[in-house]
């Protein structure tokens, strides 16, 4: 009996080992209730199902949607603060570390957006890896910013308060991407 048992735990240790890992669950919810399980690790749970739901087609969403909806929402959230960005640069009369923040900002957020549109045309070919390289780069160009914003005297509190919210947004999809991968 006891061959018997080690023999079966001998088979399936080796079966996942040879797997590479276990697949990614699956969910019975859909909608709110499948955002609010999917941000259950977030750091802040508020905000990812907010913006999990931030959109019409998330209410009947299945997990591999709502990761397409993280993504566009995040890259949403890009366009628009880069454009916030590119207006604040056009005013006249900005102080030299402001102009400096911005001019940098600028660049990591158009870096930023194409990082994001690649990881949406990833995600929907099911190159998990690809998207989570993707997301971690755009996250860099986040951080990058953050810290031009930061170390510098030329702070914006809008554009600082955008950031963190680009922040949250790209590791809420990296979240989603993590639990999506098989």
């Amino acid at each position: 009996m006891v061959g018997r048992i080690f023999l079966l735990f001998l088979s399936i240790v080796v079966t996942v080992v040879i797997a590479g890992k276990a697949p990614p669950p699956t969910f019975t919810e859909t909608g709110k209730a499948l955002a609010e399980k999917l941000c259950e690790r977030s750091e802040d749970k508020a905000f990812c199902v907010s913006s999990l739901t931030s959109r019409h087609e998330s209410e009947t969403a299945t997990a591999p949607k709502l990761g397409v909806i993280a993504l566009s929402v995040a890259s949403t959230n890009a366009s628009d603060t880069s454009f916030y960005i590119k207006s604040k640069l056009k005013q006249k009369n900005l102080e030299p570390a402001l102009e400096d923040t911005l001019d940098d900002c600028s660049k990591n957020y158009l870096d930023a957006v194409a990082q994001l549109d690649d990881s949406l045309a990833a995600l929907l070919s099911n190159a998990y890896i690809d998207v989570d390289i993707w997301l971690n780069t755009a996250i860099s160009d986040g951080e990058a910013c953050e810290d031009a914003l930061s170390e510098r005297a030329g702070n914006d509190a809008e554009l600082a308060r955008r950031n963190t919210n680009f922040l949250k947004l790209c590791k809420d999809a990296l979240l989603i991407n993590t639990i999506l991968t098989p």
